[in-house]
């Protein structure tokens, strides 16, 4: 897993899962308690896309 950021700063984990010959990114809010995986940045709401990522 590797810790990115939204532009709005807030922290994101990603990890990647293989897809047959490519990757795909999958975005977790981070939580000690349990991992709840995301589409949206869950301050600003802005649709999560791994090119967007900091």
């Amino acid at each position: 897993m590797q810790r990115r950021y939204c532009r709005c700063g807030m922290s994101i984990l990603v990890e990647f899962k293989p897809t047959g010959p490519t990757w795909r990114a999958l975005f977790f809010r981070p939580s000690r308690l349990f991992r709840a995986r995301l589409s949206r940045c869950p301050h600003c709401g802005e649709a999560l896309d791994i090119d967007r990522l900091s």
